[in-house]
């Protein structure tokens, strides 16, 4: 009897990196006066433009300071494969938001629904 393998969503790397930040007012001005970078700021974070980059800077100290992000085509699908694989949930909001899940070594990455 053949068994069939579970095949991989597609995870296609975003170009938005989050950090999340213990202080993230002090962050956002090391990045705009000491490094020169174009912010743009929101009520709870602040883009960071330069090249093709964006990094979000955030607080949210109890979360890893970096976060990677993927783009896959179904939110559900991509978790319950992840978690199949031994990666953990650690926040989801469901799609649009953050859905971050931390892989099996120790890595935290977002994973953002979105259309090819």
């Amino acid at each position: 009897m053949k068994t069939s393998k579970k095949q991989s969503p597609e995870f296609r790397m975003s170009k938005n990196i989050a950090l999340n930040s213990q202080n993230w007012e002090q962050s956002v001005a090391f990045y705009q006066s000491v490094m020169g970078l174009n912010i743009k700021k929101n009520e709870t974070h602040v883009e960071v433009q330069n090249g093709p980059i964006t990094m979000f800077v955030q607080e949210n100290p109890n979360m890893s300071p970096l976060v990677m992000e993927y783009y896959v085509d179904d939110l559900h699908t991509a978790r319950a494969y992840l978690k199949s694989h031994g990666c953990k949930v650690i926040k989801w909001e469901g799609k649009g938001k953050d859905c971050y899940m931390k892989d099996p070594f120790g890595l935290t990455f977002n994973l953002w629904e979105t259309t090819k």
